[in-house]
């Protein structure tokens, strides 16, 4: 197999990935906290701006792989670091945030240096 068409079908694993992280944020978004009893505090608000620009990072690699990537991986390191700060401790759950998020982008880059590597 050639390394175009694997990295073609790596470049489409990342894709329907960054569709499914994007689908599930929609809906996360749009579905309302039933337990939720007082308005989310600004402070939060910006934490999970930061991962909605994290998401939009994987969309932007869709066309360029490594300004997608530095935006999601960036933004990832940076909303840890807000949280540390903002709330006083860092909470283990947000690996499951990096598992889901952080290997599409991964993929992209891949996919981009087994291309640059073909046409070289």
């Amino acid at each position: 197999m050639s390394t175009q068409i694997t990295s073609k079908r790596i470049r489409w694993l990342a894709r329907i990935w960054s569709l499914l992280i994007f689908t599930f944020t929609i809906v996360r978004i749009f579905t309302p906290d039933p337990y939720a009893t007082e308005p989310v505090s600004f402070e939060d608000r910006f934490l999970l701006s930061l991962w909605g620009i994290a998401i939009l990072g994987v969309l932007v690699a869709w066309k360029w792989e490594t300004t997608g990537a530095i935006i999601t991986i960036g933004t990832m390191f940076f909303r840890e670091a807000a949280w540390v700060v903002l709330k006083g401790r860092w909470l283990p759950n947000f690996l499951i945030v990096w598992v889901l998020l952080v290997p599409p982008v991964f993929l992209f880059l891949v996919a981009r240096r087994m291309e640059r590597k073909h046409l070289s």
